[in-house]
């Protein structure tokens, strides 16, 4: 067992024996320099392993990753009035990764205390107990999106990839397929083929009924009576600006109950 190593390490000796007792003198100085060798060599890869056994982060950043978070994403277009777009960004990264079976992804309410925090990382991800962090930001300048994501190993605190994304908005529903689709690439998941074609299939929205939508899900989100009202509004207004968006049509239905 070797520090920081979760598996053994398998040890070999290797063993140089001189064939016959009267082999040449020659034969048995090369002999005697291979054994020299393989004992130097050995010697190395103790002292390598060794120095690996003294980095903290060896065994974690081979660990698996099979639950993250995703943090409420910055909004880096100055205007407040935006926040309800930021917010409705995360929201549905977060969809995208809970509907892969083999990972666990934690839920908008809970992550959403973290906006505007000065806790680390770490200590984000102990409290949600998760192996891994989403961070990153949404720029929207009129019909033009960007998002950039980070995934942060929170065992370690190690930044493992970093990716910018960049759509019109009508494509707004394929960006957040494809920001999902990589980060289950990088963190290792195999997906189904019906996950497969569900991220690489994602279709086109009205940018209006977009936005209408998000709004609607911003004003959902609150228990007022009057909140309530504007949400079904704004989510009356996105099915009628585009009647084959089924998310509008889902959460319109979840507005009147």
């Amino acid at each position: 067992e070797v520090k920081n190593i979760p598996d053994p390490v398998h040890v070999f000796r290797v063993g140089l024996e001189v064939e016959a007792a009267e082999a040449a003198p020659r034969s048995t100085r090369r002999v005697a320099l291979g054994a020299g060798l393989v004992v130097l060599l050995g010697a190395v890869l103790v002292a390598a392993w060794w120095m690996r056994a003294d980095l903290p982060t060896t065994a974690a950043i081979s660990a698996p990753i099979r639950s993250l978070a995703v943090l409420p994403l910055d909004n880096l277009s100055g205007d407040p009035e935006q926040e309800y777009f930021t917010a409705g960004m995360t929201e549905a990264l977060i969809s995208d990764l809970a509907r892969i079976g083999s990972l666990r992804v934690i839920s908008r309410t809970s992550v959403m205390q973290y906006t505007d925090t000065r806790k680390s990382l770490p200590q984000i991800a102990r409290e949600l107990d998760v192996d891994a962090v989403i961070e990153g930001s949404v720029l929207r300048a009129g019909d033009a999106v960007r998002i950039t994501a980070q995934l942060i190993d929170a065992r370690s605190d190690r930044h493992l990839w970093s990716e910018s994304y960049e759509r019109d908005l009508r494509d707004i529903l394929a960006l957040q397929s494809e920001v999902a689709r990589s980060i289950a690439e990088e963190v290792e998941l195999k997906l189904t083929p019906e996950q497969h074609v569900r991220l690489a299939s994602a279709g086109r929205v009205k940018p209006q009924a977009y936005d209408a939508y998000v709004k609607g899900i911003h004003f959902l989100q609150s228990l007022t009576p009057a909140d309530h009202r504007t949400a079904v509004k704004y989510l009356e207004e996105a099915v009628r600006l585009d009647p084959s968006y089924a998310p509008a049509w889902a959460e319109l239905s979840f507005g009147y109950t």
